[in-house]
């Protein structure tokens, strides 16, 4: 709750008076408006250099197997950092069985994808 109200600049009082309606006594509702107030900055702040961090693709392999991976499909592992599981960030593994026709067009796809962000960089 402190996140959300750092993260979209709910007042203290707003705040307060949300978390009573939701059955928060009046004087834990005072403690958290105070903790709200100290540190909403530093929350912020945190909120802004983790941004874009989530979901971050850390590696690709493939990891096609002979009679294990069905015919005419790839078989990649992907590896996340910071994926959401169940509300909260976790360093994750996937593995997937792609068409090798669509691995092809996936790569197209992003080698066009990288093409257009590096006009960006320069």
């Amino acid at each position: 709750m402190l996140v959300n109200a750092a993260r979209y600049s709910c007042t203290e009082s707003i705040f307060g008076e949300e978390i009573q309606q939701l059955g928060l006594p009046k004087d834990h509702a005072a403690a958290m408006c105070r903790v709200l107030q100290k540190h909403s900055t530093a929350i912020r702040q945190t909120l802004i250099e983790k941004s874009f961090r989530i979901n971050e693709l850390q590696s690709v392999r493939d990891i096609t197997t002979p009679g294990r991976t069905p015919p005419n499909y790839t078989t990649l592992e992907l590896k996340i950092s910071q994926e959401l599981v169940d509300g909260l960030p976790k360093d994750t593994t996937h593995v997937l069985n792609l068409d090798r026709a669509q691995v092809k067009a996936l790569l197209a796809e992003l080698e066009l994808a990288r093409d257009a962000m590096e006009k960006y960089n320069n």
